[in-house]
C-alpha cells in the first residue's frame, strides 16, 4: 500500500486509506476509486498524498515476509550504527503497517 504524492496519484487507483486533511477531516472513504474530478478536488484541498492499493511491481505488493528480508538485506554491515538501525526500526514499522508515527 503505497504512500504517493496527490500528484503521482492517477484515476482508477483505490484509496487504502482515508484521504484526509491535515485537520484530520476525512474527505474521501478508504476504497474509493479515484477519478480525475476527485483528485482535483483533494489537491484543491490541500491533500498532498493518498494511501493507494500497491501497483503490480511495486514494493506494496510483495508479501511482508520477502519485504522485511529485502529490508534486512539492505542493512547488513550497519549493525554498530545505532543511526542506521533507527532507519531500519522506522521503515519496518511503516512496512508493517505502523503508519507516519509509529
Amino acid at each position: 500500500m503505497p504512500k504517493i504524492p496527490i500528484s503521482d496519484a492517477k484515476p482508477g487507483q483505490r484509496l487504502t486509506r482515508p484521504a484526509a486533511t491535515r485537520a484530520g477531516m476525512v474527505m474521501v472513504q478508504a476504497g474509493t476509486e479515484l477519478t480525475s474530478a476527485l483528485l482535483d478536488r483533494l489537491r484543491n484541498l490541500g491533500i498532498s498524498s493518498v494511501v493507494v492499493a500497491g501497483e503490480r511491481g511495486s514494493p506494496g505488493d510483495k508479501p511482508l515476509e520477502v519485504a522485511l528480508h529485502e529490508l534486512d538485506e539492505r542493512f547488513v554491515g550497519h549493525e554498530e550504527d545505532a543511526w542506521m538501525m533507527s532507519l531500519k526500526a522506522i521503515v519496518r514499522r511503516q512496512l508493517k503497517g505502523g503508519g507516519d508515527h509509529a
